[in-house]
């Protein structure tokens, strides 16, 4: 196994659980089609993956009893040697042409301290779902994120010295934790450039974590309540906010109640929608659903 060594410039963070359905291709995402090495948390898998994951070129594997994907996503993080990281979940790729685009992106802006890209998001069977552009970062990259702009795990590119201003992963989230950390990396710094690049990619996959649409809604507005008291001195982060809540809850409903996976969900989804809604004050509840029919409209049409 020839794995990274010394300090590199660029290296990409996996947590990986019982991923050997995935991880060969991951890995080969990033170290085949663009030589990025890879530093593995093996968080305690029993399906063999960490064993074919040290036997992959470009990969360094560490292993640790199961504590969760933040817990392993922090000690990469404080292991890593890299002046930049990426987070590659063990199911997503890079589309190769990550590391050049990033390559030019520092040498036009060496002072920057975070990098983003848009995201195409694939079903199981790698066919093409939808893209996303990556995040206008206006008018500042804080209230670029808090007003829904996604920012997907693999699409995020961070100076590591960065974590120590911001902090790690909160364990104690399962739902948004990446969410609340780039809220916070957008507070401890402004110095965040935008590639005008589609590079990460995401697969979708029934069952995923980020699936669970009621849980993720918890979890986003825990997260967002907790960003508009961040002490970042920007104006109307209250407003981004409440904008952030209504698209979170809109982006919520669409996936839970027609997205064809999870319709034998939807009846009690959407009950559950309807409780969630009515613990926003009432002035929201049009805007809300508004968002809602004409999102999931024009998703219709595009499908179309």
């Amino acid at each position: 196994m020839a794995q990274a060594v010394g300090h590199p410039i660029l290296e990409a963070l996996t947590a990986s659980y019982n991923s050997a359905a995935t991880l060969r291709a991951t890995l080969a995402s990033a170290w085949n089609d663009n030589r990025i090495p890879v530093l593995l948390v093996d968080d305690g898998s029993t399906d063999g993956s960490a064993e074919d994951a040290e036997r992959h070129e470009g990969v360094r594997v560490l292993r640790q009893r199961n504590a969760g994907p933040s817990v392993a996503r922090n000690r990469a993080i404080l292991e890593s040697q890299a002046d930049f990281v990426l987070f590659l979940d063990s199911d997503d790729l890079l589309a190769p042409g990550y590391r050049a685009a990033f390559e030019t992106a520092l040498a036009a802006n060496p002072e920057a301290d975070v990098f983003i890209c848009g995201m195409q998001i694939i079903d199981e069977d790698g066919r093409p779902i939808e893209t996303s552009a990556a995040p206008s970062l206006r008018p500042t990259p804080f209230l670029s994120v808090l007003n829904a702009e996604t920012v997907p795990t693999n699409g995020i590119i961070v100076r590591r010295t960065l974590f120590s201003h911001s902090g790690l992963f909160r364990p104690d989230l399962h739902h948004a934790e990446d969410l609340d950390l780039w809220l916070r990396l957008a507070a401890a710094s402004p110095r965040w450039v935008r590639m005008d690049h589609t590079l990460a990619v995401y697969r979708r996959r029934q069952g995923s974590l980020s699936r669970n649409g009621p849980a993720m809604w918890r979890g986003v507005r825990q997260v967002v309540d907790a960003a508009v008291r961040l002490p970042i001195g920007e104006p109307g982060p209250r407003r981004a906010a409440g904008r952030k809540i209504l698209a979170s809850y809109a982006n919520w409903l669409y996936w839970t109640a027609v997205d064809s996976p999870l319709r034998e969900h939807a009846c009690a989804s959407f009950a559950g929608g309807l409780r969630e809604l009515a613990q926003l004050p009432p002035r929201f509840w049009p805007m809300a659903l508004r968002h809602a029919i004409v999102g999931s409209f024009r998703q219709r049409l595009s499908n179309d």
